[in-house]
């Protein structure tokens, strides 16, 4: 009997949340206070999100800042090598729990759905506010999982999403660390409706469905001198099953970044 396949997306998550479980020690994990003072970073990144286009290059700069658990962008010069997020995450995010083993987050952004970049909010486009859920779980030596739940608060297309993930981090030296990444997104938007709205070819009454695409990364991280760190980064992304009627399955694409962060501390 065949399984509807809206069924089948938390599947995933549960084998995710059985592997940490069997592994995970029996003791409660000791919450890393955080001081209440500020604490911030300054970046430069050059990034690519297409490599068939090179004319897409583009130089963005990074800004973190920490006060208590509320936090954006990298602010932690001592771990961040070592231990970051594969993904830059620069919206404004509450860290509800921040042990050695266990961080689990809430975070909102204005995200403008007809563009793509960090500080692509002020320009003009459709735009909608998107709720954030996160939990990690870094109790390996190597090896991290985490999960991703993403919402959007306003209902203005962009849907729901969900993403496991899993990382091997391999230290080279006791300042550098090369992290390979593997991720898988389900997600499900209307926001093909919108960019057709124009094509009269186009049948607005067809319904969305669950999309699926897979993401690989390579990053290295070096962390240069006492406030300096620098990383390299190169992704591959591709859509096993669209959720939109107007885009073709099997694309794939490759983007890279490179930029150089001086953290406060």
């Amino acid at each position: 009997m065949h399984m509807p396949r809206q069924r089948c997306l938390p599947l995933p998550c549960l084998l995710l949340v059985t592997v940490v479980w069997t592994e995970a020690p029996a003791s409660e994990p000791q919450t890393e206070k955080r001081p209440s003072e500020l604490v911030w970073s300054l970046g430069l990144r050059l990034k690519m999100n297409d490599m068939r286009q090179p004319g897409q290059l583009g130089l963005r700069p990074m800004i973190g800042l920490r006060y208590g658990r509320w936090r954006t962008g990298v602010v932690d010069g001592e771990n961040w090598h070592r231990f970051g997020q594969i993904v830059t995450d620069n919206t404004l995010t509450y860290d509800l729990l921040d042990s050695t083993q266990w961080r689990t987050s809430l975070s909102a952004s204005i995200v403008n759905l007809q563009r793509e970049g960090t500080f692509d909010t002020v320009q003009s486009g459709r735009k909608t506010v998107r709720g954030r859920a996160t939990i990690d779980y870094l109790g390996w030596s190597h090896w991290s999982v985490g999960l991703v739940l993403t919402q959007d608060l306003l209902g203005r297309g962009a849907g729901t999403s969900l993403g496991p993930s899993v990382t091997y981090r391999q230290a080279l030296t006791d300042s550098s660390t090369i992290l390979l990444s593997q991720s898988f997104t389900w997600a499900k938007s209307d926001l093909w409706r919108y960019s057709s709205q124009l094509d009269p070819s186009v049948n607005l009454g067809q319904p969305s469905h669950w999309g699926t695409s897979m993401s690989t990364s390579l990053t290295l991280r070096q962390r240069w001198k006492a406030h300096w760190s620098w990383f390299a980064q190169i992704s591959r992304s591709k859509t096993l099953q669209s959720g939109d009627p107007l885009a073709r399955e099997g694309q794939s694409n490759w983007a890279g970044q490179i930029g150089l962060v001086y953290f406060q501390r």
